[in-house]
């Protein structure tokens, strides 16, 4: 069973904040909603919110792919402005009425790029705002441990130390795409995760990082998913299903799918009774 609710996708990285007016009044389209009959009661439940680093080759619905082709039940939906940080979430509201309205399973929180690198301070303050919100919802926070630009890739221990030093203090979950990003530059340098930007992902990283959050989610190794790949237009809001183009090789594939379960093995299971 397939759901996916799409919130908020507006432009790139350089707008600003949102205004409080509908989507349709700033000249872009109306955030649609797809809906079905009653999920089963084991279906997780995901809300993730972030940026563009979620919505590009849509994230969040690529890992609802790979879990329907395991038989696992998962409904998503995203709130992601271009550039977003979790400062601007916490002032501007939607994501914060989303948690206290809706029933989830996991809330996913996805810093701007750049914030745990240059303002850590900031990063864990409005962290520990939406994590105690989460909680408060009954939901289990999940940090998306992000990756590092492509020329410069010495920036990721400072992402991996601040949401790993996160999880531990608030006992979270991490998704560690960013470790898992590493693992699989060091191992294969010329495998193209990057789009041309060298910070965004390509349809390749996108696929790596879905592996991370199965992986995570569901407390089960990845190996063995399907090997599609999907890919949507940079930088506009994301409506419907995006594209699918070339699958992964059985090589490829198989090779993420390792890469990204050896790195969710490393920080371990979600937090006991989460």
């Amino acid at each position: 069973m397939i759901r996916i609710v799409l919130l908020a996708v507006l432009c790139g990285a350089a707008c600003g904040s949102p205004s409080t007016q509908p989507a349709t009044q700033q000249g872009l389209p109306a955030a649609t909603t797809h809906t079905t009959p009653a999920a089963p009661a084991d279906t997780l439940r995901v809300l993730f919110i972030g940026n563009s680093y979620t919505y590009v080759n849509a994230l969040p619905w690529l890992t609802q792919r790979l879990a329907a082709a395991q038989a696992k039940p998962m409904t998503v939906a995203m709130i992601t402005p271009g550039g977003a940080t979790l400062e601007r979430h916490w002032n501007d509201g939607p994501a914060r009425r989303m948690i206290e309205q809706e029933s989830w399973t996991h809330v996913v929180l996805q810093e701007q790029s750049l914030r745990p690198i240059q303002d850590r301070e900031k990063l864990f303050t409005y962290a520990r705002l939406f994590d105690a919100a989460i909680k408060q919802a009954g939901a289990t926070t999940v940090f998306y441990l992000t990756w590092a630009r492509e020329n410069r890739p010495e920036t990721q221990a400072a992402l991996t130390d601040a949401f790993l030093d996160l999880a531990e203090e608030l006992d979270a979950a991490v998704a560690p795409v960013g470790m898992a990003w590493q693992d699989a530059r060091r191992e294969a340098p010329d495998l193209a995760l990057y789009s041309r930007d060298g910070s965004h992902p390509g349809p390749t990283g996108t696929y790596l990082a879905a592996c991370v959050f199965y992986a995570t989610l569901f407390d089960q190794s990845p190996e063995g998913l399907s090997r599609v790949r999907f890919s949507t237009r940079f930088g506009t809001p994301q409506e419907g299903e995006p594209e699918e183009i070339e699958p992964l090789s059985e090589a490829e594939a198989a090779f993420l799918q390792r890469i990204a379960g050896e790195a969710v093995a490393r920080v371990g299971p979600m937090p006991a009774g989460r």
